[in-house]
């Protein structure tokens, strides 16, 4: 009797000392939980953001082909309520060993997690939002995107309609009309000359101007290039090559007359009528009426395409179905995915400053549960 008693108090010590290693387990997870969640959510909940930010927008684009409304929804905040519980057990037999020997867990126990997020939107709309959408894109965020770019050409070419005398129109004027040569060599002199060193765009410490072109140490390897480029822009070559050239940046139509550079710029909405542009119908929507005709396409949209299928695409970085019709971004067209970034960029800006003027105003908040 007394070895009875001795036998199964060493087996409740041991059992009981596990299930508290055990317990202790556990909780310790409750440490990692939080980090965890982070780890994991914060990827998901970005990546769910960014592929319904596209879609949102290029849902707008096609429906703008169509002459059809749209609204749009800027996500402005995703709160993550975490809620976790453990629990342990143990799992004793009393009688002979044979009538539960194999068939008990000595020690049991689990983590249980649940996430529900909430979250908030703010409806895109009012003065703010139609201001920034129609407002020519700022010359300083032109020159920052210039200067941080191995290949600014195309950067140029999207973003600036005119300089000086050189016209860069979002449509050309008639089928048979051409994209102007001269502007064509301005971008290629400029990719030229920012490649090899001798030009910068930079911010003029002087307050009577804010951007200055440099062009220096030029001569006598880029000496003719730099020729060439002064003159597109009806300025007079240097007297003296062996010195710098500062040529002020404006923004203006016209900057010869100055003697420097004018610029003007598109707007978010210029680059959005020229996506719109690029879609391709499919035949069934080239009745008259049904969809916008545009003219053609200058440089800034000359290579990119919206292109249509009946079927789902299996190639494809971007799509949405549409009136029976999926319209999509082929995943290998590069110039395409870099106009919708560049246009997603500053719509993006637009949906921000008006979600955030529209603080006041009522929300939607959508709690989500698992």
């Amino acid at each position: 009797m007394i070895k009875m008693r001795s036998h199964c108090s060493q087996d409740w010590l041991v059992l009981t000392l596990t299930s508290l290693c055990f317990v202790v387990f556990a909780l310790s997870g409750c440490a990692i939980v939080g980090p965890r969640s982070i780890s994991m959510g914060r990827a998901d909940y970005n990546e769910a953001i960014n592929k319904t930010d596209d879609d949102q927008l290029l849902m707008a684009v096609v429906r703008g082909r169509y002459g059809e409304t749209f609204s749009l929804l800027a996500v402005t905040g995703v709160a993550a309520n975490v809620r976790f519980g453990t629990n342990a057990g143990v799992e004793l037999g009393f009688g002979p060993n044979e009538n539960y020997d194999g068939n008990l867990v000595p020690f049991s126990g689990g983590l249980a997690y649940e996430e529900n997020p909430t979250i908030t939107y703010a409806p895109v709309q009012g003065e703010q939002y139609v201001r920034q959408l129609l407002s020519p894109i700022p010359l300083d965020i032109l020159l920052l995107l210039v200067r941080s770019m191995t290949e600014p050409g195309p950067m140029i070419t999207l973003l600036v309609n005119r300089i000086n005398d050189l016209q860069n129109p979002d449509f050309l004027p008639a089928p048979s009309a051409k994209p102007d040569p001269r502007f064509i060599r301005y971008v290629e002199l400029v990719t030229e000359l920012r490649k090899a060193g001798v030009m910068v765009w930079v911010k003029d410490p002087r307050k009577e101007v804010e951007f200055v072109v440099v062009i220096s140490d030029y001569a006598p390897r880029y000496s003719q290039t730099v020729r060439e480029y002064l003159a597109l822009l009806g300025l007079p070559r240097p007297a003296d090559e062996s010195k710098d050239i500062v040529l002020p940046v404006y923004f203006a139509l016209k900057g010869r007359e100055l003697g420097g550079i004018g610029i003007s710029t598109r707007s978010t909405l210029d680059l959005i009528e020229i996506l719109r542009a690029a879609i391709e119908l499919p035949q069934k929507h080239k009745l008259p009426g049904m969809a916008i005709n545009y003219p053609p396409t200058g440089l800034a949209g000359k290579d990119i395409r919206i292109r249509s299928s009946a079927d789902k695409p299996k190639t494809s970085s971007l799509a949405v179905k549409y009136r029976g019709y999926w319209f999509y971004i082929d995943e290998t067209d590069q110039p395409t995915k870099l106009f919708f970034r560049a246009m997603r960029l500053f719509w993006s800006v637009s949906i921000t400053s008006s979600a955030e003027a529209r603080t006041a105003a009522p929300v939607l908040t959508i709690p989500v549960s698992q």
